[in-house]
């Protein structure tokens, strides 16, 4: 596993007062939120509330699954300053991965993601106010990423597809979160076939998943999972 392929969010004490038969000054742990303007050729398209870190792999993502760049136009580059982050697109298509098959997974493979989230992160542990989100293959982890929204943990995953090129034909997306259907239709935005959460769907997010034919695992633990959609990829 690549440290460059984890990315952490960041938290900071603060003190606050514990309650339990009596009181107590004490500090704790909270997930930093930004707020960041985004601008795409020059414009201002929107604005991220946000985690701090990696904000130019937000905006990209950002700015695909929202629609904002046009048909026909690509990412060309992206950078933070004066407080903004600068996304500026060139003529010419978005990255696509492999059209190809998805090779099914055991059951035993899938249960091994179930501490997956755990054993990487950093900022959950601490705050318990980030969602994570990691796209791995086999036993590799191809990018880890957090932060404060679950939406965000999608969109950034995405920026990251894009400005690295990653096949995610064959990986399959670990995230914290429950599954509605926004989360859904992000993943469908990012290509990836395959969803085990830890957390529980909504119905529209399993109707989604069935149309979108992607295989959704929910619950998911080391030991077990609930398969709520196209299941033909789990061997058992």
């Amino acid at each position: 596993m690549k440290e460059e392929n984890l990315h952490f969010s960041s938290c900071r004490p603060l003190p606050y007062i514990d309650y339990y038969q009596g009181t107590a000054a004490k500090e704790q742990a909270i997930a930093v939120e930004v707020t960041t303007p985004v601008c795409l050729d020059g414009k201002r398209v929107g604005t991220l509330v946000s985690s701090p870190e990696d904000l130019e792999a937000l905006a990209v993502g950002y700015c695909l699954a929202e629609g904002k760049i046009p048909a026909g136009r690509r990412v060309a580059s992206v950078s933070l300053h004066d407080g903004a982050v600068w996304v500026t697109t060139a003529a010419g298509a978005p990255f696509q991965s492999a059209d190809t098959p998805f090779v099914p997974l055991t059951a035993k493979q899938l249960c091994s993601y179930g501490s997956l989230l755990d054993s990487l992160s950093t900022a959950h542990h601490a705050s318990h106010g980030v969602h994570e989100g990691a796209l791995v293959q086999g036993d590799k982890v191809l990018v880890y990423t957090e932060d404060i929204g679950r939406h965000n943990v999608l969109d950034r995953l995405r920026g990251f597809v894009e400005m690295e090129q990653i096949d995610v034909s064959q990986a399959v997306l670990v995230f914290s979160g429950r599954v509605p259907q926004s989360v859904i239709e992000k993943v469908h935005g990012l290509g990836v076939r395959f969803l085990a959460s830890r957390a529980l769907p909504t119905s529209l997010g399993v109707s989604l998943a069935k149309q979108y034919e992607i295989t959704l695992a929910c619950g998911l633990r080391p030991d077990s999972f609930k398969v709520f959609a196209h299941k033909e990829r789990i061997v058992m």
